[in-house]
């Protein structure tokens, strides 16, 4: 094959190769993914057979002698999992490439464990996947694993000038191959953690961490007959930010917002509503007495030493209603009362929505 014949081949293997590895970065659908062990087998799986069709369109150098960019899915195989995995992913290359027959399977066959030899060599040393990781210092590793690729061809055809005119072609190649790869890759993950990063920062507080308004208007439609409301309003709140300043105000809600899960099972749920109010949704909790629950929020804050108040203690008031049949604005309207019901009552209590509260308006 002439030499612009088989450059123009590998052109159209290295348009393949980043088609393939553009869907495979579809099938990440968010950052978790990437740890996922239960993908594992099946990316595993893709990745290994990327290299079957690049095979389907390889540079014929010579009767029986065939370049392609195979060695770049296995590279990262390898890169990623480590010798053992590197090697049972090369199987359908290498069972493909026997079939294929021709005096080229023994140097293929070489050059596919001699990559994974290599490449094994920086397994788990290489942060392939983190976008702070230096590209350049990517580089001459990825160089230095597609080294062995095609490495004997010269030698079996007795041919030296083969290094310059295939060797070298398919080396940069593989090389170019990979760092695309890499680059759709770390594209793909990066784009999936912001969008994790946004969605949680849209619906989490800033300050206290905790849920914030928009995750409580959504969850709170969620509401069922056994679960049960709360809102809590902090006692003189405007005095803390009188006396102790806004800073101290910030640190109080800060730490309320670590203090409220810690109350709650792992179905319970706390939101920062605004302000200085908090809610806290308390699923299918049965036969459980509201009051029980709201006591044990406003005893468990009233028993806490607020270090940026200089150890001493704050009260919160809490109003509860269970959904029961009614609708989930009736239930907040209950709970609203109930709330309103505590700070008329002295503060720093507990007070369940009943029918002699009424009913609040909308």
């Amino acid at each position: 094959m002439r030499r612009g014949s088989m450059l123009r081949t590998l052109v159209l293997n290295f348009c393949l190769l980043v088609t393939l590895v553009y869907l495979l970065s579809l099938t990440y659908k968010s950052a978790a993914d990437l740890a996922d062990s239960r993908l594992q087998v099946p990316r595993f799986l893709l990745v290994s057979l990327m290299c079957v069709p690049l095979m389907f369109f390889p540079a014929q150098v010579a009767p029986g002698v065939f370049v392609d960019l195979r060695a770049v899915p296995i590279a990262f195989l390898t890169l990623r999992l480590g010798w053992g995995w590197g090697l049972v992913g090369a199987v359908p290359l290498l069972v493909y490439r026997y079939l294929l027959g021709g005096v080229g399977w023994p140097p293929a066959m070489v050059s596919a464990i001699g990559v994974v030899l290599v490449a094994g060599l920086f397994h788990g040393r290489l942060g392939l996947f983190r976008p702070q990781w230096p590209w350049e210092r990517l580089l001459l590793p990825l160089l230095l694993i597609f080294l062995p690729n095609g490495l004997l061809l010269p030698i079996i055809r007795h041919d030296l000038s083969l290094y310059l005119t295939v060797w070298l072609p398919l080396l940069v190649m593989c090389f170019l191959g990979a760092l695309i790869t890499l680059g759709i890759l770390r594209s793909r993950f990066r784009l999936l953690s912001l969008v994790e990063t946004f969605e949680r920062q849209a619906h989490q507080d800033a300050l206290s961490t905790l849920a914030n308004r928009r995750q409580f208007d959504l969850d709170i439609q969620t509401l069922g007959p056994d679960d049960v409301l709360c809102l809590i309003d902090i006692d003189h709140f405007k005095q803390v930010n009188d006396v102790h300043g806004h800073e101290a105000g910030d640190g109080v809600l800060v730490q309320l917002g670590e203090l409220l899960p810690r109350c709650l099972r792992a179905s319970d749920r706390a939101y920062r509503y605004g302000g200085e109010e908090f809610a806290v949704l308390f699923r299918m909790t049965g036969a459980v007495d509201p009051a029980v629950l709201g006591e044990r929020l406003r005893a468990q804050v009233a028993q806490t030493a607020f270090t940026v108040l200089g150890g001493a203690p704050l009260t919160v008031s809490v109003g509860l209603a269970r959904r029961g049949e009614g609708s989930v604005g009736d239930c907040f309207r209950r709970a609203d009362v109930a709330l309103y019901a505590a700070k008329r009552g002295g503060r720093n209590r507990a007070v369940v929505w009943g029918p002699e509260l009424g009913e609040g308006t909308g």
